[in-house]
């Protein structure tokens, strides 16, 4: 990269290394263009930054000794933040393990199961908070390991989930498909702050609290400003929410007491263990077993040679 004095350069990178000692600290960003580009910073700008992230960079070139320039980073942003959703696919798509389904193609289908909702409370509720995380709703992994643990496996999951939703409502007339909808879109929104992201750690909140509630929260706290917390909307809303894990040794604080919480548990199981399944038999030989599934009970799968 050819420098120029006093020029300020627009850099959208991730973060390879990060580097501090007594008088100094750096980061080292690998482009999209594979170039390796290290950045002078602030101490106090090692607090914006993580591993394995990416990030938009301004950074001035600056004079180092008398004949050699550098670059001192003024500004850090997520790359989320910044972009649109078609830069930030091919973002993703580039630096990380995604998704087997595009970006792009995974938010047209959550949209519009989003757009067939006609409830107006449990679409006002289900569009705010979709709106309010939607950029990082779309990198995030759905766990740290076991299922969908790569960037943009939490919308993935989400997304297959949904498309199991209508063939049970043409069997089971009687559940509510806005209710399905707006809770799986819902259910595992609050990873986004349970999980601190790619490649990341469960945070204290995580910990502390779980998804399951802090998702609930924030419901209650949405439907609060949008004076509709005391409805039956809300009510069952939140109940899917928490027992979406169906067991309380799953860390459901309820066991799900209304059809369409008993099938969100179901259709959340269900594509956590077909998904990893079907990963795992992808790398098994016709013929052969595969080795231990952790999700399914640590049983072992046979390949069978059907075609």
């Amino acid at each position: 990269m050819t420098l120029e004095e006093n020029k300020t350069y627009e850099i959208i990178g991730k973060v390879e290394s990060i580097n501090s000692g007594a008088h100094f600290c750096n980061t080292t960003v690998l482009t999209k263009e594979s170039e390796h580009i290290n950045l002078k910073l602030e101490f106090e700008q090692l607090d914006e930054i993580a591993m394995g992230k990416i990030y938009q960079f301004l950074a001035q070139a600056v004079v180092k000794t008398e004949d050699d320039l550098v670059l001192k980073c003024t500004s850090i942003m997520p790359a989320e933040d910044v972009l649109d959703a078609e830069e930030l696919a091919t973002l993703l798509e580039t630096f990380y393990v995604y998704a087997p389904v595009p970006l792009m193609d995974i938010k047209k289908g959550i949209e519009s199961f989003l757009n067939k909702i006609d409830n107006e409370i449990l679409k006002s509720i289900t569009t705010k908070i979709y709106n309010r995380k939607k950029n990082k709703f779309y990198m995030h992994p759905a766990a740290t390991k076991f299922h969908h643990a790569y960037v943009g496996g939490l919308s993935y999951h989400t997304f297959t989930m949904l498309k199991l939703i209508d063939g049970f409502l043409d069997v089971y007339t009687y559940l509510n498909k806005d209710l399905l909808y707006a809770a799986t879109i819902l259910h595992d929104m609050a990873k986004i702050e349970e999980i601190s992201g790619v490649d990341g750690e469960y945070t204290k909140e995580g910990l502390l609290m779980g998804h399951l509630v802090m998702e609930t929260v924030e419901i209650d706290e949405v439907a609060r400003s949008l004076k509709v917390v005391d409805t039956e909307e809300v009510l069952m809303l939140k109940h899917m929410i928490l027992s979406h894990h169906g067991q309380l040794h799953y860390g459901s604080p309820k066991k799900p007491q209304t059809g369409e919480a008993l099938l969100l548990w179901f259709i959340d199981t269900i594509d956590s263990k077909f998904t990893v399944l079907g990963e795992t038999l992808e790398h098994t030989a016709d013929g052969s077993f595969t080795q231990m599934v952790a999700v399914l009970d640590k049983m072992r799968f046979y390949k069978h040679k059907v075609k």
